[in-house]
């Protein structure tokens, strides 16, 4: 009997957990990079460092039953040709005034010296009320617009802090 309370207690903590765990999709729009510094490194033609930052607008998500507002991405990028790799840190900033801290690395191509489209892999860092103490991490396919802002489409899944 013991051990069937056990699977019973076991399986309705790991039942719980499960149902805390929410599912994001999220659309951002991101426009150029507000500030961008390059630097050959002269060992190829196109290869270049690059630290750059993008402000991007919320299309539509939320996180933990709060929207997103607004969010800044500041990267550090590996030029190559028209292949770019990279990891940065994004801001997001919450409707309600909370922030959450993510890190991302990605990859992406160029045509034409502008970007074309890429992905990236993201973990939250650090997060802000509802998500203080939580766990959330993702992709993100993006792609470059005509006016060179990019579109990006998240998905990712979300565990707030046990309360």
């Amino acid at each position: 009997m013991k051990r069937f309370c056990l699977f019973v207690c076991g399986w309705c903590v790991a039942s719980g957990i499960a149902w805390a765990q929410g599912k994001s999709n999220v659309q951002w729009k991101c426009d150029k990079p507000a500030v961008q510094h390059n630097i050959d490194v002269g060992d190829n033609p196109g290869h270049a460092y690059a630290i750059d930052q993008i402000n991007c607008t919320a299309i539509k998500g939320e996180i933990a039953g709060v929207k997103m507002k607004s969010g800044t991405g500041t990267e550090f990028l590996d030029v190559k040709g028209v292949k770019t790799t990279g990891h940065g840190e994004f801001v997001e900033n919450m409707e309600n005034g909370d922030k959450n801290y993510y890190r991302y690395e990605f990859t992406g191509t160029s045509k034409n010296g502008a970007f074309e489209s890429g992905s990236n892999k993201w973990s939250l860092i650090k997060g802000g009320g509802n998500m203080k103490g939580g766990k959330a991490s993702g992709t993100c396919t993006a792609k470059g617009n005509a006016d060179g802002s990019t579109s990006f489409d998240c998905m990712g899944t979300y565990m707030p802090a046990a309360k």
